[in-house]
């Protein structure tokens, strides 16, 4: 299978300041413990290396993308997030836990967001936090697709056919209040999905429609 999530001159300063993944590696301390939940190649977690000093560990399922995040990386995992046995696996190569888990355009990915977000609680310091991201359901461009009567899979994006759940700002926001997680910000990229002047413009007042991806960061 072709290696399908890779950015290897990945460098945040050089997105556009409402660039989903630029927001969320600026929310990460210099000299951090960080686990990338679904690394890819590892490209985020070589970038945190480099410029803020932080120890990474990468976890992901693909094994072509994880052979060369292991190139990189200061650990890797071939394992699954939603599987107890992972927890522990990773804890007895690290032998403590993180400061941050990192996980953008996975959790749509996984059959049980609820038991991704408890195993990740068990992974985390005590005053760790969790950067995610996930794609809206509710953009404008799925309304009116929606409108039209079509509701087509695509290779990437929103419709991205491997995504097995879909999140609106709102039930983003309610996976993290259910599993009792405080929810320390919620930003969106309003500029991604088209039309991004006004988007932009529009964002403010009307953010479920025109969040294109969408940003919690949360604590125990």
């Amino acid at each position: 299978m072709p290696i399908k999530y890779q950015n290897p001159n990945f460098n945040p300063n050089l997105l556009s300041k409402h660039n989903i993944d630029r927001m969320a590696i600026e929310e990460i301390a210099n000299n951090s413990f960080v686990l990338d939940v679904g690394c890819a190649t590892g490209f985020m977690g070589n970038y945190l290396k480099a410029e803020k000093n932080c120890v990474v560990a990468g976890l992901d399922l693909r094994e072509a993308e994880l052979k060369i995040a292991k190139g990189k990386l200061d650990y890797t995992f071939n394992a699954n997030i939603e599987e107890e046995k992972t927890v522990k696996f990773i804890l007895n190569k690290t032998k403590k836990k993180f400061d941050v888990i990192l996980s953008t355009s996975l959790i749509e990915h996984t059959a049980q967001p609820d038991l991704v977000i408890k195993n990740m609680k068990k992974l985390l310091k005590p005053k760790g936090k969790i950067i995610m991201s996930t794609p809206n359901i509710a953009h404008w461009t799925i309304r009116l697709a929606l409108l039209k009567g079509n509701f087509d899979y695509t290779d990437y994006g929103i419709m991205d056919e491997t995504h097995l759940h879909f999140f609106t700002p709102k039930t983003f926001r309610e996976l993290f209040l259910k599993n009792n997680l405080s929810i320390i910000k919620q930003k969106i990229d309003a500029e991604g999905g088209g039309f991004p002047r006004l988007s932009l413009a529009l964002a403010p007042f009307f953010p479920n429609i025109f969040a294109y991806q969408i940003l919690i960061v949360a604590n125990k």
